[in-house]
């Protein structure tokens, strides 16, 4: 796809979508009490929406207020001095009920839960990717 303005490589949305299904955490970030917040998450890509559960907190709040968020992951190879990212844009959302079944299916082991935990969506609006480095 060539480069931006900066010399990075732009990758194209299904290298991005496919890169973000292949990564089990990313980070998430988002405002909270006008401030920014950002946490790990691990997470899997359902068709083009990003599902992660979240016990009660400020995750669950911001799905609830359909608050504007991102998850951004990335590889990079020090020796390579080489890399990509990728950042995933739109709204959070509580999980409907229509899906809950079908996640609870899914390989989506909770890190750290102890409580009672919902399902968030983060359906994707938005999806850029840069490499840089070698080829």
């Amino acid at each position: 796809m060539g480069n931006d303005g900066h010399g990075l490589g732009l990758i194209d949305d299904e290298t991005c979508f496919g890169l973000l299904g292949g990564s089990p955490v990313g980070r998430l970030g988002f405002s909270s009490g006008s401030l920014p917040v950002i946490f790990p998450v691990n997470y899997l890509l359902v068709d083009r929406t990003i599902v992660f559960c979240s016990e009660e907190g400020v995750k669950l709040r911001a799905a609830e207020q359909r608050a504007v968020a991102c998850l951004q992951i990335d590889h990079f190879e020090t020796f390579g001095h080489s890399g990509w990212s990728v950042m995933a844009t739109g709204r959070l959302e509580l999980a409907p009920p229509e899906h809950l079944d079908e996640f609870a299916r899914l390989p989506l082991a909770p890190w750290g839960l102890t409580g009672a935990h919902r399902y968030v969506e983060l359906p994707v609006e938005l999806i850029s990717g840069r490499s840089v480095g070698r080829p």
